[in-house]
């Protein structure tokens, strides 16, 4: 992204890109908050109701749930895309409240009297928004572990349809039943669309680890992916970060 915000809405590679068992395990995140049960269209209210709740430009052309339940960062899905943005509030001049992503971007900005205006790819001078109404706060699927592991097993087939050639997923199996298994599965299905994204990298293998903060790299033929469960989103390395690590190559060796 490049200053003034340019978040992909949606992402280069959809969920509606993926067949059958790809695309359920990256609609994973699906609930209160998802865009599929937001409420119709309303006049303008500036008004908030809650710390999350969705939005929509004027022509209802660009809708998105704005999380701001979370003490350290806020939480952005924009209808049609499967990836969570996690933003950081910022303090600015006149008032405002910036939320950047992790490049620094800014994303969103609410001015002092509640206004909020958004920056996309294709509204990099920002388009204001609307509160539509309040819902649930963004988080990661609670899984039970049959379904976990049997939601990976379908990431890693669907995966190598849609890519074209095998790709190992190797996850943690010990995972306790809930939102960690959720996010972990979040992280798997972020990397699978980040290698579709980017074929001329030749990854074999998707090792995900969890750790004490999220991370992503190339270790030889394994894209190396470390989440913190306890985190929530922020647990997780985005697309953003994994195509940088894709991008870069193998890790040298430490000095």
């Amino acid at each position: 992204m490049s200053q003034g915000g340019v978040i992909s809405r949606p992402n280069t590679f959809s969920a509606a890109h993926f067949t059958g068992a790809l695309a359920a395990a990256l609609a994973l995140g699906a609930g209160p908050a998802s865009a599929q049960q937001m409420v119709p269209l309303m006049q303008r209210n500036d008004v908030r109701t809650g710390p999350s709740a969705s939005y929509a430009t004027s022509d209802g052309q660009l809708r998105f749930v704005f999380d701001r339940s979370g003490r350290r960062a806020a939480l952005l899905r924009f209808e049609g895309d499967p990836e969570v943005h996690v933003l950081r509030p910022f303090a600015a001049a006149g008032g405002d409240e910036l939320y950047r992503d992790e490049t620094g971007d800014v994303a969103l900005r609410i001015t002092p009297h509640g206004g909020i205006v958004v920056y996309t790819r294709n509204r990099r001078t920002g388009a204001a928004v609307a509160e539509v109404g309040a819902v649930a706060p963004i988080s990661p699927q609670a899984l039970a572990i049959a379904e976990y592991q049997n939601r990976m097993r379908q990431l890693q087939a669907a995966s190598a349809r849609v890519i074209g050639r095998p790709v190992l997923f190797v996850a943690p199996s010990a995972m306790q039943p809930g939102p960690g298994a959720g996010l972990v599965l979040d992280a798997a299905s972020l990397a699978a669309q980040s290698i579709a994204n980017q074929p001329g990298v030749q990854v074999a293998r998707v090792v995900i680890r969890i750790g004490p903060a999220p991370a992503a790299r190339i270790e030889g033929d394994a894209l190396d992916i470390q989440v913190a469960p306890q985190m929530g989103y922020a647990g997780r390395p985005s697309t953003t970060a994994i195509r940088a690590a894709l991008s870069s190559g193998p890790a040298g060796p430490e000095r």
